[in-house]
């Protein structure tokens, strides 16, 4: 295998050029970039023999990077025995896609967010993670800091449950900033570049936090109660299985999603939530990661006024643990039904909880 890889480098530039210049779907980027790493360097414009590169071809590179990399992608169970690789699954055209991403043993995701994974091992060392460009950033120890939750850090895999950017580290590696939510939903992280450890916010009363989104430069906490919020808040109702048994976590299932837009008035008065029966040409994908919304116009094989959701892999109240059950579909607003966009394979390996991530080729 490494021979192969070796010889597949080793290709002539003028051959990989010809390539290049045919490809026409992201996709098939995808594919290139993924075949070794002298491949990706010359598929991103960052090889260092480019210099006598035609700009015909950095101009459109540049076009594929700002306008092909905005579908989310499925982050799934992998065939592979390796931990080198990931498997990406397109519902644009319905295909797996398998790129290098190594990671250390017992290592998982929790968030997405501007096409970065966070990860986090046994030793609560999180890593944000671009698997589009190889680029990782190693971020301070995440601990409780006052050890009142001691209990709960014997299983990193409860520790934090969401993880939002307010943007793009490589477009703003000195002013970008995170906050995690995490502790069964109690409590908030926070870290802004160039700090050397995490701020820990303390609650005056008790929220059990649901998501939270930035928006115009603040970030913006939804409690499950749905008290603040973006512009937009989805309600999503999940059903029990009632025929199993007893246990300190419970299957759950979706079943129907409600839709709200939040109405800002000029007179700095209370935001009000208007229930909305239609996003249009729109898409929402939902999970654990950083919620994105997309045209449909611009992805065929996208069904418009849906929400793509995965499973939540943490919920405030112990339901649906990662790998407990597999809760992920498309929801169609306009006759209020379900379906599967992704059927996983129980032979692939569960690595890692399913998770949406934005393809983002960006590398400072």
């Amino acid at each position: 295998m490494a021979s192969s890889a070796f010889g597949w480098a080793w290709l002539p530039r003028e051959l990989l050029d010809l390539i290049l210049d045919s490809l026409v779907e992201f996709t098939d980027y995808v594919r290139f970039c993924s075949v070794c790493k002298p491949w990706r360097l010359i598929a991103l414009g960052e090889d260092e023999s480019d210099s006598g590169y035609h700009l015909r071809h950095r101009q459109r590179r540049c076009i594929l990077k700002s306008c092909r990399n905005k579908f989310p992608m499925l982050v799934i169970p992998t065939k592979h025995n390796t931990g080198d690789l990931r498997s990406f699954y397109s519902i644009v055209d319905g295909k797996i896609y398998d790129l290098p991403l190594p990671l250390p043993c017992e290592t998982r995701f929790f968030g997405s967010s501007h096409g970065w994974l966070f990860t986090i091992d046994k030793s609560f060392v999180i890593t944000l993670v671009n698997p589009w460009s190889g680029k990782t950033i190693l971020l301070p120890e995440f601990k409780d800091p006052w050890g009142k939750y001691k209990d709960w850090l014997d299983d990193y895999d409860k520790f934090p449950g969401k993880a939002i950017l307010s943007s793009d580290p490589c477009m703003n590696p000195c002013g970008y900033e995170i906050v995690i939510i995490y502790l069964g939903s109690m409590e908030l992280a926070v870290f802004r570049s160039g700090d050397n450890a995490w701020k820990f916010l303390t609650q005056k009363k008790d929220y059990f936090f649901c998501d939270v989104v930035y928006y115009k430069g603040l970030f913006h906490a939804v409690n499950h109660l749905g008290e603040m919020g973006d512009l937009l808040m989805v309600r999503r109702f999940m059903k029990l299985n009632e025929n199993q048994e007893p246990a300190d976590v419970y299957k759950c299932k979706t079943v129907d999603f409600e839709v709200f837009k939040l109405l800002l008035s000029n007179d700095r008065s209370r935001p009000t939530w208007v229930q909305i029966e239609s996003i249009g040409d729109q898409a929402l994908f939902l999970g654990d990661n950083h919620a994105v919304c997309v045209s449909t116009s611009e992805f065929p094989g996208c069904k418009p006024n849906s929400i793509y959701y995965t499973e939540h892999h943490f919920d405030e109240f112990g339901y649906v643990p990662c790998g407990a059950d597999d809760d992920n579909g498309v929801f169609d607003l306009r006759n209020q039904s379900l379906e599967l966009h992704y059927v996983p394979d129980p032979s692939h390996k569960p690595l890692l909880p399913e998770i949406w991530t934005v393809p983002n080729f960006i590398k400072s």
